[in-house]
């Protein structure tokens, strides 16, 4: 009980968690840690309409299916579709004020309990549900929503290259060797470069 306690105030827990579901996404063979995602088959899902049709939870069901390669659970409303998300072990819960990345997925808790909520997928700096939404529908209507629950998906390496910090070119000029800043280091339209 008392190394419990330890875990979780520490916050080793929710890493622990978190490493969890990565193993578990890995081991499956669902996402090889090598491959990359099933981006083809997930693109052909989303939606290009630019209108709801009500269906959101199933429109993004289907795409992150089609993204993992496994089934999630059906649910009934877009408010319940947490724990399918955690239980593909693809999927890890984070903080709802992260920048978001492709493949996150955001649902959208309502106010009223009659309410069914709203789900979203973020993909190329756009946010899809069962269309193709102008921004996340949590800026566009805010009043409507409580709150936030923010899912990243684990196993994606980033889109952008790894930004490499260059070091600073060492002079040799005149026989001493002072380092030079980085600014002074980069070619410019004249260098010869070969």
């Amino acid at each position: 009980m008392e190394l419990y306690k330890i875990l979780v105030r520490g916050g080793l827990l929710l890493t622990l968690v978190a490493a969890e579901n990565v193993s578990r996404c890995l081991a499956g063979g669902v996402v090889q840690a090598n491959s990359k995602p099933n981006a083809k088959a997930f693109e052909r899902a989303l939606p290009s309409h630019r209108h709801s049709h009500g269906m959101c939870a199933r429109a993004v069901r289907v795409a992150v299916e089609e993204l993992t390669g496994r089934k999630l659970e059906r649910r009934d409303y877009a408010k319940e579709y947490g724990d399918p998300l955690l239980k593909t072990g693809c999927y890890v819960r984070t903080s709802a004020n992260v920048m978001p990345r492709n493949y996150d997925v955001r649902i959208l808790l309502p106010r009223r309990q009659n309410h069914y909520g709203h789900i979203e997928i973020f993909y190329r700096g756009r946010w899809y549900s069962d269309f193709r939404q102008p921004a996340s529908l949590w800026t566009v209507w805010p009043k409507e929503y409580s709150r936030i629950q923010h899912y990243r998906f684990v196993t994606q390496t980033s889109d952008t290259p790894s930004v490499r910090r260059a070091l600073p070119v060492q002079d040799t000029r005149q026989g001493r060797a002072s380092r030079t800043s980085l600014r002074e280091s980069i070619p410019t339209k004249n260098t010869r470069m070969f």
